[in-house]
């Protein structure tokens, strides 16, 4: 796993990638080297979503967002320094990660934040990887992978699943219909950055890529704690344990490790496969949720 992390992504590799991807059918397949690093994505991920409802009862939701952001920032940026990767941004580049940052950072959290208070943590991580099927549909149109059976069989597995856990409990879901259309718009946004960051390789590590990242796509989102949470950001030292402990995990595992790693799954794969990958998540996501909120 750790020889990967200096390796740039340069624009023929791309290329040559996605040829190879059209032409064998061996590489609609994850990479058994990411295994382990999808297993403990999954576990953070799946837990994640509980944790986030517990975090907003008492955390200002943009200002909580923006501190992920920035300690992405920081700690993916001082792991690239450590390592001594490159983290200057290639001339010509810049745009480049802002289109897919803007899409994968800015538009995917705004959704989901917005969402949050609306529907059950089970229900937003549902619908929020319903993400597999707007990656391969994207990764069709945009990159040209092909619709293949293995596919194809892995989308109608997992969106059946998915739609069986919807529909369970559908009347549960106090017609919170704005909050369901959130959740579709967060993983349709999220579908078009992972596919744009195949379609538009951008010449950094990972750690450095997503960095970078982080900072640019979470423009938008202090922009928002400066006009909503400002106020309440004064009522900050009267925040329990739980919450405290919510950030502490979200900043440290999910933002800095999982916003390492997923790049690297989405980098190392094929788009649609990448997508599909995600589907274990929802299935911890509901468990959870059950246990914890009585959902």
């Amino acid at each position: 796993m750790d020889q990967l992390d200096g390796v740039p992504r340069h624009e023929k590799d791309a290329r040559a990638c996605r040829a190879v991807t059209q032409a064998a059918s061996p590489q609609d397949v994850l990479p058994r080297s990411l295994y382990s690093m999808l297993a403990a994505l999954t576990l953070i991920w799946g837990f994640n979503w509980t944790v986030l409802k517990v975090v907003i009862t008492e955390v200002p939701p943009w200002f909580f967002r923006s501190l992920c952001f920035l300690a992405a920032f920081a700690g993916l940026l001082a792991i690239a320094r450590a390592r001594g990767l490159a983290i200057k941004v290639p001339k010509g580049q810049w745009g480049r990660i802002a289109l897919i940052a803007f899409f994968t950072v800015s538009l995917q959290n705004l959704f989901m934040m917005l969402a949050l208070p609306h529907l059950p943590s089970g229900r937003i991580v549902i619908l929020h990887y319903t993400m597999p099927v707007w990656s391969v549909l994207l990764s069709r149109a945009i990159l040209g992978e092909a619709l293949t059976p293995r596919r194809l069989a892995g989308i109608a597995f997992g969106i059946a699943g998915i739609l069986v856990l919807v529909f369970k409990d559908a009347g549960q879901m106090d017609g919170a219909f704005a909050g369901v259309l959130l959740m579709l718009g967060s993983a349709f946004v999220w579908a078009m950055g992972t596919v744009l960051q195949k379609r538009l390789p951008v010449d950094l590590p990972i750690a450095s890529f997503t960095a970078w990242m982080a900072l640019l796509g979470g423009l938008p989102i202090y922009l928002l704690v400066l006009v909503f949470d400002r106020d309440k950001m004064l009522a900050l030292h009267s925040v329990c344990l739980w919450p405290a402990l919510g950030v502490l995990s979200n900043l440290f595992l999910l933002f800095i490790l999982g916003w390492w790693a997923w790049p690297k799954i989405g980098d190392r794969a094929p788009a649609g496969v990448a997508g599909i990958s995600a589907l274990l998540v929802p299935g911890v996501g509901v468990t959870r949720g059950r246990r914890l909120h009585g959902e």
